[in-house]
């Protein structure tokens, strides 16, 4: 999932709007889109999915822990999705202290949601993604941590 993710970076967007590929890294310009429209939800699920897998493997959670893990990375992937409106960016944006830009990965941030875009498809992807994480660490496990409570 996460080579998916990491593929529609490179291969369908430019790298002016990937803040960790270089231009000489990213395909977006040089061969039509490999995922069409998928490409634009597929990151999002994505992220969602990864998320929830990495912090199940770190917890080891019980059936209902993996439901709140679910939930837990819904609301932050939903607020970082509905944070890309346009009104609540560009009031993010007007906040972001000075020394954030001396910072890397800080140095970013107002960008990420000035140039971000608010979709309610993309709601609907971690909804998903979620979903699909959840059944994952349900029916991967045949017995552990992942008992009812």
């Amino acid at each position: 999932m996460l080579t998916a993710g990491v593929l529609v970076y490179l291969l369908d967007r430019p790298s002016s709007s990937v803040y960790f590929v270089p231009d000489s890294w990213s395909m977006a310009n040089r061969t039509p889109a490999m995922f069409g429209a998928l490409g634009r939800y597929l990151p999002t699920f994505a992220h969602t999915f990864a998320f929830i897998l990495f912090t199940s493997v770190v917890l080891s959670p019980t059936r209902r822990a993996a439901l709140g893990i679910c939930v837990a990375w819904v609301m932050v992937e939903s607020l970082f999705e509905i944070a890309q409106s346009d009104v609540i960016a560009a009031k993010i944006a007007a906040n972001v202290p000075a020394w954030f830009a001396d910072w890397p990965l800080l140095d970013n941030v107002a960008d990420y949601f000035v140039a971000g875009q608010f979709d309610s498809l993309d709601l609907v992807s971690i909804m998903i993604a979620a979903g699909a994480a959840y059944l994952t660490m349900i029916y991967s496990t045949r017995r552990g941590s992942l008992h009812a409570d």
